[in-house]
This record gives C-alpha cells, structure tokens and sequence, in this order.
C-alpha cells in the first residue's frame, strides 16, 4: 500500500467530478490526473530521479496540488516552502535536503534568483505565472512532456516530503515524513475530524497550504470533494468563498477566525454551508470559542498535533464544543481533546515514567503517524522517543475523560519568586476579558523575582482599557503569583505565516529589563 494506490482509486472513482478550483479555472479529477502526471514526468526529463527532492514556493495555488500529485506518484521528495520565511531560511532549507528542483510563483523571481545562486543542488527551477498565460514556462513545460503513467517502486516507508518547523523556539529542523505516515493522516482525518467528507463537500484552503490546509488535500481527494483555492487568507475573500462556493470545510488559525468575527459584513452573511470549522496552530482562549460557536453555529471542532507526529495527534469534536458551553466546562473549552481513535497521548516524567490522570508532566504521543526522523539530526530524534513513545516538548495533563489539557511549551515556563507559572493560565484570563483581542504572557526579567509576568495585549477595535484596570480583573481571577505586574497595550503581535503568535520575538523585545520602563 502507498499513497499511489489512493490517489489512482480516487481518479477511477470520481474523474468527470470537479477536483479543484479557483478564481477562474477548475479542472476534474480527471484533468488533475492528466496535468499532475505531465509535470512529473517533465520533472524527470531534467534529469530528476526517484528519491530527489523538489520544493515548491507558491501562494495557494492549483498547481501546488499538482506538485504534491506529481512528487507523491512518481516517488520524489516534496517540499512546501512557507511564503512568508526569510530567503536566507529558504536557502538554508534547500540545502539540507539537496533540492533538485523548484517550482515558483512569478512574484517570487528575486527569491529564486538566489536559490540558484547558493543552492548548487538545484538541477532545475519552473516559473508559475500569476496570470496562468497558456504561453508561460509551466504549461508549456506540462505541453511537452508525456503523460506515461509512474514506474517508481512505491512503498509505506517511501519518503514522502519535508518539513520545516516554524522556528518560533529555535533553528528550523527539517522533518522527513513517508507514504505510510500520510496514509495515517488520511486515516486519521476520515475516521474522525473529517468523516462526514463525501463528494457534497467542498473544503477551502485560504490558511497556507504550505501548512495544515494543504495537509487536507488528500483527504478531501479520497472522498472525491471539491477544493476551492484562494490565494491567500482575506477575510472579505473568505466570506465570499463561504457564501458563494457553500463551503462546508475549512482549516482556520485562531487568528483568522477573530478577523473574520470583526468583518463588517460578518453577521450579515450565509454561512448555512458551514460542517466543519476546524480551528488549530495555536491556541484559542474559552472565551474566544464560546463566541465563535455563538457567531458560527456549532460547526467549530479543534485539535492538536506538530509536524513532528502529524498532523493531528488529539481531536475535540463540534459536540464536545457544543456541550462543554451548555454545562459551563470552561476546562473542556481550553482542552485539545481527546487521543484520536487511532492513536495514543501520555503524560510522562523526565525519566519517561508514565504519570496518574491529572498529573502535569510532558505531554508524549504513539501511533503509526509519527515522523520518520529529523533529516541529519539521528540524536536529536532518538533523545525524543522511548518505548513506543515520543516526547512533545509541550507540557499538559490528561483527565480521568482522557481529555488533554495542555499548558504550555516546556521551555516558555515563567519562574517567578521559584514558583513556576505557564503562560497560558494567565493568557485565559487576558482573553476573558472583552476588551482584549490578542494578548501574551511573558517573564520580565526582574532583580528580585528573577522574572515578573509581564501582559503584552492588543485590544478590541474601538475599546479602551488601562493597564491599571487589567492588572485589577486579573488580580481577582489569578493567585497573586500568577498575575501580570506590568501591562503593555501594542497595536499588533507579530506572528508567523500560519497566524502563530510568536512567542519567543515577544519575549525578546519585552522579556530583558527594560529602560523604557514598560
């Protein structure tokens, strides 16, 4: 079994059905087919072989699903590069993994001009024009080459494609996945978050689809949905696309959702398509979910995962949502759910005893779906698995429902006075509050304390707050030592390509004592 064999069943099974779409081209199963199979075999007339990597550059696009089509079938190595990285990590990335090949959107031009410069691997680059003219170098690559069906030697343990993680606690490591890897993705997605698919579902990628949206495209290929392309998240374009194209999935950052709840046009909108908003990458406070359900309906279920075990490692489902707001379950709300059916999630010491419900320890997980190992970093990968087992990073515990209720990432821990204090209990409170819109907790550094907790917010549009005030509303929900000292209102947060507030640039600008006495 390989991921050949699903792609193949899905194309016998829905050909004439519509497979992709955007503004103002749609192709059919069929045509998908035809279109993805040219490209790799043009990929292979430059010399490429079976095992090569080939990366792509794009904003969403049609011809990213026909890059992850072409690579998957014909046994190369892909690689979605976020659009939004520094070319010095493209760089840096492409030469990890020895790249042979680069396919890139017309706007990214200077980017590739370097990555022909300094990745001396590159055996070959394909522009992609923003118009999509019939006379560009991509279609007239796809025009000459033959349409001859794979003859690669697939397998479970095939390598797949690469990762690179966000970078938010460090250098970015690349992460290599195989075909029986995205096999208990798909798995995964169909048995639990995504098991209503069929060919009635048409889901929308406007989050990158260089990251979860696109690890959506073969489940929804396998039920034979539709998948509307937008070029990028915009939440006037979003709403269109709801009403319009009666959309009925969607993969959203916490982010994305607030800014489509402060749309103007929000309320006003047809969103009686919508089955299935699955909200992640990040956290949402209670209160911001109990809002969306409210704006949204009861079609919000959420999850969590990384790449490291994609991409889904526990699953919160709409009526776990809809039933922890009726009984007032806040600790449900702030949960990440349960182990998804196929798969397990333990709470662990530092020596990888296995610790009791409702015990705060590191959050590991088991299953199938874990990745094949950091590229080059063997230690880096055996220091992170025992047993069956592989560490997180991410602290939680688990109740005696199973849910998982996570904490924090180990290394963001706040040592105030020697007591320890995870971000997000106070970033809850921060978010409970009906002024705030995004907020951080950090540790200040502070010559008695050792660190103080500091409030980074940003409000509402048309709200007002002091900090004086804030300090006061958490003072009354929070021990003493957990509450923010110092309160600093920013017009924004800085955040990473998938809407991830970054944590860790937060923290270097307003972590050090400050001479601006923030």
């Amino acid at each position: 079994m390989h991921l050949g064999y699903l792609i193949d069943n899905a194309i016998l099974r829905h050909g004439k059905h519509l497979a992709i779409y955007d503004d103002i081209r749609q192709l059919s199963y069929d045509e998908l087919d035809v279109r993805s199979r040219r490209l790799a075999n043009w990929f292979l007339a430059q010399g490429v072989v079976a095992g090569d990597a080939v990366a792509s550059l794009q904003h969403n696009s049609l011809e990213s699903i026909e890059v992850e089509l072409a690579t998957t079938r014909y046994g190369l190595v892909r690689t979605l590069l976020n659009a939004k990285a520094r070319t010095a990590d493209h760089v840096e990335a492409l030469n990890l993994i020895q790249a042979r090949g680069l396919v890139y959107g017309s706007e990214f031009e200077q980017v590739a001009d370097r990555l022909r410069e300094e990745v001396p691997s590159l055996a070959f680059t394909l522009r992609v024009e923003s118009d999509h003219a019939s006379d560009s170098a991509y279609e007239t690559a796809l025009r000459s080459a033959s349409d001859a069906p794979s003859a690669a030697n697939l397998h479970l343990a095939t390598p797949h494609s690469v990762y690179f993680t966000s970078g938010t606690t460090g250098r970015p490591k690349g992460i290599l996945l195989n075909h029986g890897n995205w096999i208990a993705v798909i798995r995964n997605h169909l048995v639990d978050t995504y098991s209503s698919t069929d060919r009635r579902s048409v889901v929308l990628h406007a989050a990158p689809m260089s990251h979860a949206s696109g690890a959506l495209v073969f489940t929804h290929l396998m039920r034979g949905a539709a998948q509307r392309v937008l070029r990028r998240f915009e939440p006037e374009a979003v709403l269109d696309a709801f009403e319009h194209d009666k959309i009925s999935n969607v993969w959203l950052a916490p982010t994305m959702l607030i800014m489509l709840m402060e749309d103007p046009s929000f309320d006003r909108r047809d969103l009686s398509a919508l089955r299935n908003v699955r909200y992640g990458g990040a956290p949402m406070a209670a209160e911001r979910v109990r809002e969306a359900v409210r704006r949204f309906g009861p079609v919000l279920c959420s999850g969590w995962g990384q790449w490291e075990a994609p991409q889904q490692c526990t699953y919160l489902s709409s009526s776990h949502i809809v039933e922890a707001i009726a009984q007032n379950r806040t600790d449900l709300l702030a949960s990440v759910g349960q182990s998804v059916t196929f798969g397990r999630v333990g709470i662990f010491d530092d020596a990888g005893k296995a610790l009791p419900p409702n015990t705060e320890g590191e959050v590991a997980v088991a299953g199938d779906h874990l990745m094949v190992g950091y590229i080059g970093q063997p230690k880096l990968t055996a220091d992170l698995r025992f047993g069956p087992w592989q560490r997180t990073g991410d602290i939680g515990r688990i109740d005696h429902q199973g849910f998982v209720h996570l904490t924090d990432r180990k290394n963001d821990l706040i040592i105030t006075g020697g007591s320890n204090v995870y971000p997000r209990e106070v970033e809850e409170v921060l978010y409970a509050h009906p002024a705030i819109r995004e907020a951080v907790a950090i540790g200040i550094a502070d010559d008695k304390w050792g660190q103080t907790i500091g409030a980074i917010a940003v409000l509402r549009s048309g709200a007002t707050l002091s900090g004086e005030a804030l300090i006061q509303w958490c003072k009354e929900r929070l021990p003493n030592y957990k509450r923010p000292r110092i309160v600093e209102f920013v017009s924004d947060l800085p955040k990473n390509a998938y809407g991830k507030i970054l944590r860790r640039q937060v923290s270097e600008q307003y972590g050090p004592k400050s001479e601006r006495g923030i």
